[in-house]
């Protein structure tokens, strides 16, 4: 965990742990795992890139969730990924119109909340998209989303029909899924 997600840490019985920069790669066996901070209303919160492979053969995944926007560096580090797996938590309308109460709707739908639809397809405007073997939407909020709607945000930022494209169950996950 990063040293910001330490301090505030309430369980000491962790039996091996490893802090870690967010702004630093590390690795573990033949994985290069590079943390980058994210926007979130939690302690020092990092998403990450996870890549293995060398040179042309080198695979990239990116994961991105738990960030109330996008910002130009994590747009940056999430370029030329072969996977990517994006937070579409909640649809804009459907949080307002919502049951949640206020405070919890300008949580979700703030600057460290969680993304909607539309801005995790704003980070898709100008992507690299035909180079995403998978493009996997997570986090959809079963009270604030529908699955049609984050894939109908999505086709619209890419310009159609993606054949990796697909949202993620927020129970079942979703399958495993190879890179070629």
């Amino acid at each position: 965990m990063t040293y910001g997600t330490h301090r505030v840490w309430q369980d000491p019985e962790v039996p091996a742990l490893v802090r870690f920069s967010p702004h630093q790669q590390f690795t573990i066996g033949s994985l290069a795992i590079a943390p980058y901070p994210v926007p979130h209303d939690a302690e020092e919160p990092c998403q990450y890139v996870i890549a293995a492979g060398e040179g042309a053969a080198r695979r990239r995944i990116g994961i991105l969730s738990d960030a109330g926007h996008i910002s130009p560096h994590m747009r940056a580090v999430l370029a030329g990924c072969d996977a990517l797996m994006l937070e579409c938590n909640h649809d804009p309308e459907l949080l307002r119109v919502g049951p949640y109460p206020p405070s919890l709707k300008l949580r979700v739908g703030g600057e460290r909340g969680h993304l909607s639809n539309v801005q995790a397809a704003a980070l898709l405007a100008g992507y690299e998209v035909a180079r995403l073997q998978h493009l996997v939407l997570t986090h959809l909020s079963e009270t604030n989303n529908r699955p049609q709607l984050a894939l109908d945000a999505v086709r619209a930022a890419i310009g159609g029909e993606h054949a990796g494209l697909r949202c993620a169950h927020q129970e079942q996950g979703l399958d495993w899924a190879e890179l070629a």
